[in-house]
């Protein structure tokens, strides 16, 4: 029999399946506790695709929000799949999930993550991954990557570009070839919630980590669609340690969402429109050829995600203490921005999610 939880802490049978108690076997196999926290928008399109996991789990869905927790109960229902059924129950609050946690999904703002780390750590969970931006003070960011070296956990953050054949292809292709120069442009894209995605998958194409930034050029901090949180438009700029430089431009416009992303190397010039699903590929004799793709959505990659980390202890995400990396310059960077034009804190945290 399967459970769905509603409203109140306790197991409620919508389907006959199967009944597996908390921690026991199912078909042989033990179960594997899987906690997600946050079922906004992002959250349900994790708990969908989780729907899609190989194995059989025991999902713990915690959101504090009724009509939250009542649409992803409902995008849940809707995924249709032939594998292993899921066991699943919806909470209010942390304080209703039993320890025994294996797998954390966080998909929480990044104000406040620290709290929500620190609490699920102590549930048992030694395979994390968080949503980005990861943690928007610095002060957070050493005090997370003491908890996971303290609880021997394994965590990795959610810059799914990474996942990407287009990319991990791309990837392979440029291996050899060093990159001259990479860049964003665009209008209306989030530059402050965004500029880590950009950061990480500059990163992961040119196989560096180490970097400085210069927000000097950003002209304008707006107020966000999400409440209490601001944004960026103008100009982030930067070097890698070796090459390359990058530049991420964010224009404020009355048109929709759109950039593009161009990487230069000697031999090739690469123009990418992940809005479009298509890349331009140009060589120095001036011939070129166009490659279609496309991203997948994050309802499409959660569930073979957390299959790898299940079988492997790994995936393929930026590992946590690589991400932290990345993070460090440009959150220490946007603070200052931020505190330079509106105010300081006492916490140095920048508010971006």
């Amino acid at each position: 029999m399967k459970w769905i939880f509603r409203h109140r802490p306790m197991w409620i049978p919508i389907t006959t399946i199967c009944s597996p108690p908390f921690g026991t076997l199912y078909l042989g196999i033990k179960m594997k506790n899987i906690l997600l926290v946050g079922a906004g928008n992002l959250g349900r399109r994790h708990l969908q695709s989780l729907k899609n996991s190989r194995g059989a789990t025991r999902i713990f869905v915690v959101e504090p929000f009724d009509e939250a927790r009542a649409l992803a109960e409902t995008a849940f229902q809707q995924v249709t799949t032939d594998l292993p059924e899921k066991a699943i129950s919806f909470h209010r609050s942390l304080d209703d999930v039993p320890s025994g946690i294996d797998i954390v999904i966080d998909a929480t703002p990044a104000t406040g993550r620290l709290d929500v780390l620190k609490r699920v750590l102590a549930l048992g969970a030694k395979d994390l991954v968080l949503e980005k931006v990861a943690f928007n003070s610095v002060s957070d960011i050493d005090q997370a990557r003491a908890l996971i070296d303290q609880y021997a956990a394994r965590a990795w953050v959610n810059c799914p570009r990474r996942l990407n054949p287009f990319y991990i292809q791309l990837r392979s292709l440029l291996a050899n070839t060093p990159i001259s120069s990479i860049e964003v442009v665009g209008e209306n894209f989030g530059m402050a919630c965004n500029a880590i995605h950009f950061i990480d998958l500059f990163s992961f194409l040119a196989g560096r980590h180490v970097y400085d930034i210069n927000l000097g050029g950003v002209q304008q901090i707006v107020p966000s669609k999400r409440s209490n949180y601001i944004e960026f438009f103008g100009v982030a700029s930067g070097n890698f340690a070796s090459g390359p430089e990058f530049k991420i431009v964010c224009n404020e416009s009355a048109a929709g969402v759109n950039f593009k992303i161009r990487i230069v190397t000697p031999i090739e010039e690469y123009l990418i429109d992940e809005v479009a699903g298509r890349a331009q590929v140009t060589s120095r004799d001036g011939s070129a050829r166009v490659v279609d793709f496309r991203q997948p959505y994050q309802s499409e990659l959660t569930g073979p995600l957390v299959d790898a980390i299940i079988q492997d202890q790994q995936c393929g995400l930026t590992v946590f203490s690589e991400s932290m990396a990345l993070h460090r310059p440009f959150i220490d960077a946007a603070y200052e921005l931020y505190a330079a034009k509106h105010e300081e804190n006492l916490m140095r945290m920048v508010p971006i999610t």
